[in-house]
């Protein structure tokens, strides 16, 4: 039936745009994570998103313990569509549909706990990842020391505290950009577009399996042709009475 609708949406898309979905999962990645902790900004978490998805990273794990994750359209130009978000989210937050990530698609999946961080920490501890913690100080290895050959985790916290003592003593390691000026840090923004951006392409070009498997492709290739079609909802019911009615006349 899956194999049948994929079939049957692709019949709306052009082959322009289907080849571009095949281009984008040959080049996608679950072997590099992103994780956001606790970002207030809506300009920058919309960035961070838009980063992710630009370097071909799948999976982005939202923290909220203090503050509500929000998402500035404009800026993440509907990034947020193509990729997987899972959000760990604190009880103290209140009801989950309050916040506004639940507008967010694509399997938008909660995990509820009174620590997300530790929650989040230790769900990708569990598939394998190591974690890589950001943060200016002396005792993290600089980004280019990060190794390729272990899927990687990498943490950003807030943008005026920075990632949570929970985050640090959680981390594998702690992870920062080689600064040569006075300036400290670079903006969020910018240190996960440049974290993510040397860590996947030094990735791409290693002999490690970094692609995604058949089955991953499969579940992604429907997705994203049913946020290609703008009547996808509408077409899948057309699609399923055709089924039924074809049903009925075998039957007959």
């Amino acid at each position: 039936m899956t194999e049948g609708l994929l079939q049957y949406l692709e019949n709306f898309l052009t082959d322009q745009r289907k080849n571009r979905i095949e281009a984008i999962l040959a080049n996608r990645t679950r072997r590099v994570t992103l994780v956001l902790e606790d970002l207030v900004d809506p300009h920058n978490a919309s960035a961070c998103l838009r980063s992710a998805e630009a370097c071909g990273i799948q999976d982005v794990h939202i923290v909220e313990n203090r503050h509500n994750f929000q998402v500035k359209t404009g800026v993440s130009m509907g990034s947020a569509r193509w990729l997987t978000i899972r959000r760990y989210r604190s009880e103290l937050l209140g009801a989950a549909d309050a916040s506004p990530m639940a507008t967010l698609p694509i399997l938008d999946s909660l995990a509820e706990s009174n620590d997300a961080t530790t929650r989040c920490l230790s769900d990708l501890r569990e598939k394998g990842y190591r974690i890589y913690a950001t943060s200016p100080h002396e005792n993290s290895i600089e980004l280019p020391e990060l190794d390729p050959s272990v899927p990687a985790a990498i943490v950003f916290g807030s943008e005026k505290d920075g990632i949570s003592g929970t985050a640090r003593q959680m981390a594998d390691q702690c992870l920062r950009i080689p600064m040569y000026g006075f300036t400290e840090s670079y903006n969020i923004s910018v240190s996960a577009a440049i974290t993510l951006y040397d860590v996947t392409m030094r990735m791409r070009n290693s002999t490690y399996n970094w692609h995604l498997s058949d089955k991953e492709k499969e579940e992604l290739r429907l997705l994203w042709v049913r946020q290609s079609l703008r009547r996808s909802e509408f077409l899948e019911k057309q699609f399923r009475r055709e089924q039924n009615a074809s049903t009925h006349t075998m039957d007959d």
